[in-house]
């Protein structure tokens, strides 16, 4: 009896132009978004910091349109039951003894899908927060003279992030060193007098090197994946004894700096690249909306008061392992 129904239900949907089929033989329609309809940052940074993101993102899907997909269950089993009791159905007159297997053919045949893409394409502001071993010393290594914390004739310590950033773009710790006492403040023009200029301007003896960058929701997450392959081995306070996991690329024109969420400081945030970035991802502390990092209270927003042009569109590769699900699996 029940195929009967089945395939009466299934010639129904083929003729409509809201239900696709599928290879299965199932149809699927995609519950659509509001164009208004618009994730927080303190959400998407929920979703970030969850175990297991992906899983995060559909609870929250089926959180807001579980009522929509109700409507448009008793819309479409009201819609087929006036359809199989027409005088010209399968069923006129009534459904009689086959009233018991109409729902369970729909839930078989009929899928309601949630509209990710639509929230997976919306953009935030990211804060990407370094910590290339000075974490383990409160990220006072970064505040070198001039800064008023500093000490003039201090060496730089090698797991200083703004020492690590020196490197990638060229220059080697004596160069750095050297710039930090006689770089140009008034008029800084390229990567080391601007360095000086930051730390110059640095009011705070807590302060780690912050990227500034316009991310979609999927490239959030997947970032948030890879940086939580850092704990697979066990969670260490060096950085450094972090094991590979994969790296980014961020555009020369990203805005740089150093800042601190825990006390709502920092410097200007105009360390100027003269190259792109690769940074590994076993050396990102954080990537998560502003305001919605665990490690303070402030975001770059509550300190700056910026408009959102100073986070650039400049995310330009993320490059996971290969195995990172079996990466995942292993970090539990």
């Amino acid at each position: 009896m029940i195929d009967k129904m089945r395939a009466a239900v299934s010639d129904i949907l083929s003729e409509s132009y809201f239900y696709c089929k599928q290879k299965d033989g199932t149809f699927e329609m995609e519950i659509y978004a509001d164009y208004r309809d618009e994730m927080s940052s303190k959400t998407a940074g929920e979703i970030c910091g969850s175990s297991d993101p992906w899983l995060a993102l559909w609870e929250k899907m089926q959180e807001w349109y579980f009522e929509a997909e109700c409507q448009y269950r008793s819309d479409l089993e009201k819609e087929l039951r006036e359809k199989l009791e027409s005088s010209d159905g399968p069923y006129p007159g009534g459904l009689g003894d086959a009233e018991d297997e109409l729902e369970p053919v729909i839930e078989e045949l009929v899928c309601w899908t949630y509209p990710e893409d639509h929230f997976l394409k919306q953009e935030f502001f990211v804060n990407i927060m370094l910590d290339t071993g000075d974490g383990n010393y409160d990220y006072t290594l970064n505040s070198a003279y001039p800064c008023w914390y500093g000490q003039y004739d201090a060496r730089l310590d090698e797991k200083s992030s703004l020492l690590w950033l020196a490197r990638q773009q060229g220059y080697t710790k004596t160069q750095l060193w050297r710039a930090l006492r006689k770089g140009d403040v008034a008029d800084p023009k390229g990567f080391l007098d601007t360095c000086r200029q930051e730390l110059a301007n640095l009011p705070s003896h807590m302060a780690t090197l912050t990227f500034l960058v316009r991310m979609t929701l999927r490239d959030l997450i997947e970032l948030n994946r890879c940086i939580k392959l850092q704990d697979r081995n066990g969670h260490f306070y060096d950085a450094t004894k972090n094991p590979y996991c994969g790296y980014i690329v961020l555009g020369k024109e990203t805005m740089t700096g150093l800042f601190d969420p825990w006390a709502g400081g920092g410097s200007v945030l105009e360390i100027e690249l003269e190259k792109d970035v690769r940074i590994p991802i076993r050396f990102i502390r954080s990537a998560m909306p502003d305001g919605c990092d665990d490690c303070g209270r402030y975001g770059v927003g509550d300190v700056y008061g910026m408009c959102g042009s100073a986070w650039k569109d400049s995310l330009k590769e993320i490059h996971a392992p290969k195995n990172i699900n079996e990466l995942e699996a292993r970090a539990g």
